[in-house]
């Protein structure tokens, strides 16, 4: 985690550099190109968010939609045809999110179907999609090992109060974009976060926070937030 965490600073650092030199060429007129007008903008953004997640090997295919997406609405200035971006938004969008869907659907499947060649199809994992929309969400496994949780323009809450972490470990894989979840557990879990987030963010709000000293008890969460957030509450 630690690894990855270094590899999205060195690309934000590497992006924030390229971005800087090219305002300076921009201020001092080295280059009559419009590069305040290419930097300055949301579908940039887009662009230049994806290539970090790209960081994440795991999260691959988030990368290269937003990417993908970016490059799509930039076309029609690039190429100087005369199209409207409500006419692309919503198809381009509505392409990105299933092709998030049917790919992350198909590498949940190969991972929670056999896990250290035990049959993973269980109560003892969750695997949760969330999309214009959510719900409620209770928990009651005695032997909870993680899962995935996917929420776009949307989200759910989970209520994990009377179930209890398995030994072997637990790792929630989180993918949250225009939208946010909530986890409600109890007092005595620690929480550990590797989540990479843009214009969103993770919260623990409990009162009274565990000692980290507790290995049994400790749920790691992954993944990646984009203009959303992950809520943590005991209540």
């Amino acid at each position: 985690m630690e690894n990855k965490s270094t590899d999205r600073k060195l690309i934000i650092g590497i992006i924030l550099m390229l971005a800087g030199g090219l305002l300076l060429f921009d201020t001092f007129d080295i280059t009559h190109f419009p590069i305040r007008y290419y930097i300055f903008s949301w579908k940039t953004l887009l662009i230049g968010i994806g290539i970090v997640i790209l960081a994440t090997k795991e999260k691959a295919t988030a990368g290269y939609v937003l990417v993908g997406l970016g490059v799509i609405f930039w076309l029609p200035s690039l190429v100087n045809y005369s199209i409207r971006l409500s006419q692309i938004f919503w198809p381009a969008v509505l392409i990105g999110i299933g092709i998030l869907i049917i790919t992350r659907r198909g590498r949940q499947n190969r991972n929670h179907r056999i896990r250290n060649g035990v049959d993973t199809n269980s109560n003892d994992y969750i695997d949760d999609v969330s999309i214009l929309g959510g719900g409620t969400k209770i928990i009651q496994s005695k032997n909870f090992k993680g899962g995935d949780m996917t929420a776009i323009f949307g989200g759910s809450e989970f209520n994990f109060k009377e179930a209890e972490l398995s030994p072997e470990g637990c790792t929630i894989d989180v993918f949250t974009m225009f939208g946010g979840s909530k986890l409600i557990i109890p007092d005595n879990w620690v929480v550990k976060s590797d989540m990479f987030s843009i214009f969103g963010g993770f919260n623990d709000k409990r009162t009274i926070k565990p000692d980290e000293t507790e290995p049994s008890v400790i749920l790691y969460l992954k993944g990646a937030v984009i203009f959303g957030g992950m809520e943590i509450k005991s209540f």
